[in-house]
């Protein structure tokens, strides 16, 4: 037979707002979440564009990449500084390098948080 004390026992469930308050909180973390979520999925689209581009930089010049890039973006809804880039071919080590540089602001309840992002393609040439 087993002995013991029982006054842990029948005290699960007694507080009444435990769940609801722990729900409000998970819910508004989604809530939240989700707008840094879009924001950084546009981002790893806008690098991934990039990152194309450069490895292509062999084969086209610099005007023919940012109208490359230009095309491609538009439908990525990135604010407009994002699509400002900057192309530089390098000699030693020979790579190319595309970068742009943008923010995005994340409303929350009481502030809002400025996100600053700088996108950066290596390739070698």
């Amino acid at each position: 037979m087993v002995s013991g004390s029982r006054t842990g026992l029948g005290r699960a469930g007694k507080s009444k707002f435990g769940c609801v308050v722990t729900l409000l909180v998970v819910a508004a973390v989604l809530y939240y979440g989700v707008g840094v979520v879009k924001i950084y999925f546009r981002y790893f689209e806008l690098l991934d564009e990039m990152n194309q581009a450069a490895q292509l930089g062999r084969t086209m010049d610099d005007a023919t990449i940012e109208a490359r890039l230009h095309a491609q973006i538009d439908s990525l809804d990135v604010p407009p500084q994002a699509q400002q880039f900057t192309i530089r071919r390098y000699e030693r080590p020979p790579e190319i390098r595309i970068s742009s540089s943008y923010t995005e602001t994340v409303q929350l309840p009481f502030t809002h948080y400025t996100l600053r992002l700088k996108p950066v393609a290596r390739a070698p040439l």
